[in-house]
């Protein structure tokens, strides 16, 4: 029941986001979503920037992101033990082998992953062990708007070559360019 009410709340979500996105006139809101892996302080301030993870443990985050929303290919939403929102990102083969590599070096070591949505750091997941299958996981902390944007943007896994779901591809947009960011631009970021 908890579930059928979920999907069917996500799905008023997806048709209001697209009533209200088909008419306006304004920029079309952009969905960012970012994995930064955890770096090395003595990279140095220009490939690196200090955080505090929402742990409350200091780390310093690579400031190029290891994935972001275009090396997603489909998504499956869920709703998480804790009431948020969780989804399945199937990667494209570029962000399967880049998170295969990450994960393989990295496993072990005690770092993490940093998701960012929009901006907001959603959650830290520990690098322990390889990812070679090309699915990425977002155990929880998406809002069902996030949801909505993903669900709006990419198809569904196991529905990729339905027509339906085919005329969701994101539109290339000089604004979706992945700029790194600055210090000041991460919420949690520590002053140096």
């Amino acid at each position: 029941m908890k579930r059928t009410l979920y999907f069917l709340t996500l799905l008023c979500l997806l048709a209001l986001t697209t009533a209200q996105a088909g008419s306006s006139n304004k920029k079309k809101d952009v969905f960012a979503i970012r994995i930064h892996g955890e770096g090395s302080p003595e990279d140095g301030e220009k490939f690196t920037v200090p955080v505090t993870l929402l742990d409350g443990r200091k780390a310093s985050l690579s400031i190029m992101p290891l994935l972001s929303e275009h090396d997603i290919k489909a998504v499956y939403p869920f709703l998480a033990p804790d009431g948020t929102g969780g989804t399945y990102l199937r990667l494209d083969a570029h962000g399967a082998n880049l998170l295969a590599e990450f994960s393989i070096e990295r496993m072990g070591r005690g770092e993490v992953l940093a998701v960012m949505v929009n901006g907001r750091q959603v959650i830290d997941l520990l690098v322990d062990k390889p990812v070679r299958d090309g699915v990425f996981v977002i155990p929880s902390g998406l809002t069902m708007s996030d949801e909505a944007h993903l669900v709006n943007l990419y198809p569904i896994i196991g529905h990729e070559n339905d027509p339906v779901q085919k005329k969701k591809k994101q539109p290339f947009s000089p604004t979706n360019i992945m700029l790194p960011p600055k210090a000041s631009d991460i919420p949690n970021a520590t002053p140096q």
